[in-house]
């Protein structure tokens, strides 16, 4: 989801060049002002129960494209559960101490990405992500509420939400400023509470017998020292009025 529609916004200033499993042999050795690994998985409980796939394809592939292609510039869309507690902007300040034999399966293969490109790579961004709304979306808890599923989340979860406009919007403003070597989280100020849903959708929503409570908050001062982020809530807005 992430990587289409970033081609579909930055493709209005930049040339870019989309590559994916299918093409990704034919661009090896391509040279490239910029490289923007969106790829790798992003299904948490997938990731959690197939860990060696999960490895494959979020920490391996990575680790090969740091050495596939040319590039003055890599950008890597990371994600919040490198934290080990994701719940409060207290505990997850970019320069917190990470252990990762603390973490889930996915988180720590996020973690281990970062850390191969802070180690190989010259001039990179890292992008610590919320949850990401987009265009494509195809799966979480506004997925499922679209489908008419049940939710695997209880009521009094809060999520923090970006949408994928936001995050090319980011990119570019980083990308114009000539910031690089640094981690930076990125989301909604605040987090959005779903005690709140019924207001945002005209379906009823149903809860799994199984649904976990979860709780998604990272720090977002040190990006508001540079760049204006919206709330979860206004991102969410966005998202249900098409981006």
């Amino acid at each position: 989801m992430l990587g289409s529609d970033l081609v579909r916004y930055l493709s209005a200033k930049f040339r870019v060049t989309p590559i994916h499993k299918e093409n990704y042999h034919t661009h090896l050795g391509s040279p490239f002002d910029i490289v923007i690994n969106a790829n790798g998985n992003s299904k948490r409980f997938w990731a959690n129960s197939h860990p060696v796939e999960d490895f494959i394809a979020s920490t391996e592939s990575v680790y090969k494209s740091i050495f596939d292609f040319k590039y003055g510039l890599y950008v890597y869309i990371s994600s919040s559960d490198v934290y080990e507690d994701h719940s409060s902007p207290h505990h997850t300040k970019e320069d917190a101490l990470i252990a990762p034999d603390r973490l889930t399966p996915y988180g720590m293969h996020k973690y281990f990405s970062e850390l191969l490109i802070q180690k190989y790579v010259k001039h990179y961004l890292i992008f610590r992500s919320s949850m990401i709304l987009g265009k494509n979306l195809k799966k979480g808890p506004f997925y499922d509420i679209a489908r008419g599923t049940p939710l695997y989340i209880t009521k009094d979860s809060r999520l923090q939400l970006i949408t994928s406009r936001e995050i090319a919007n980011i990119l570019q403003f980083f990308l114009s400023k000539g910031i690089y070597g640094q981690v930076y989280n990125i989301g909604g100020r605040g987090s959005f509470s779903f005690h709140d849903i019924s207001t945002y959708f005209q379906i009823p929503v149903t809860y799994s017998g199984s649904s976990e409570k979860q709780e998604y908050e990272m720090s977002v001062a040190k990006i508001l020292k540079l760049y204006p982020l919206k709330t979860s809530e206004e991102y969410l807005r966005e998202f249900l009025h098409g981006l």
